[in-house]
């Protein structure tokens, strides 16, 4: 991570620890389970972005992949259920749909932490923009593994509409991605709007 981004990630997080620090004060003259409910939902957001930036500024000189035999779906259904919990928690949160072909690998050889944790960071930024609905799918194409994270937002180049975001999500995406490799092929992330709307986040692992 370049010098520049990381100041720059640095200001960020600390306004929204200045934002939270905020919120807390004002909880301590008018006590309200919405405000005490918004600071926690503040608190686990930025304890998630911490969590992104030792990922990709602890990798150094390349993050490095342990990959074991994992079950695509399980990890799918893992980001799922935090989407269900998440709209328990957040009224105006986007429903999620998942979506797994019949033909879908049932194993695949990739590190279960860093793809998971690449994908949280997609699928919080695709609930920042959906209006409604975010979907989570996976296939095989061409001797990869493709996750897929659909939002019916407005599509790339919108403005975010999130205060917290650091952009770091995507860097560690592109990492995690970079990080899985197969010979001579290397993972990626791809980005594209959808035809109907929206945008689609997909991340391929070899």
């Amino acid at each position: 991570m370049e010098a520049g981004s990381f100041a720059l990630i640095a200001h960020d997080l600390k306004n929204a620890l200045g934002s939270l620090e905020g919120e807390l004060e004002a909880l301590i003259d008018d006590p309200s389970p919405a405000m005490a409910h918004s600071a926690y939902v503040r608190c686990t957001e930025l304890r998630r972005q911490f969590v992104q930036f030792l990922t990709v500024y602890g990798a150094g000189d390349g993050m490095r992949a342990h990959c074991e035999d994992e079950s695509p779906k399980d990890l799918l259904e893992l980001i799922y259920r935090s989407g269900q919990i998440r709209r328990l928690s957040l009224p105006n949160a986007p429903r999620v749909m998942m979506q797994v072909p019949e033909d879908a690998p049932a194993y695949w050889f990739f590190d279960q932490r860093l793809v998971h944790m690449a994908l949280d960071a997609a699928f919080h930024n695709a609930s920042r923009f959906a209006r409604s609905m975010v979907t989570l799918s996976i296939r095989e194409d061409n001797g990869f593994l493709v996750f897929s994270i659909d939002d019916d937002g407005p599509g790339l180049g919108a403005i975010d509409p999130s205060k917290s975001s650091t952009g770091l999500g995507t860097e560690l995406c592109a990492s995690v991605a970079q990080a899985h490799r197969s010979g001579e092929r290397i993972g990626r992330v791809e980005l594209r709007n959808r035809p109907e709307g929206g945008a689609r986040f997909e991340l391929w692992l070899p």
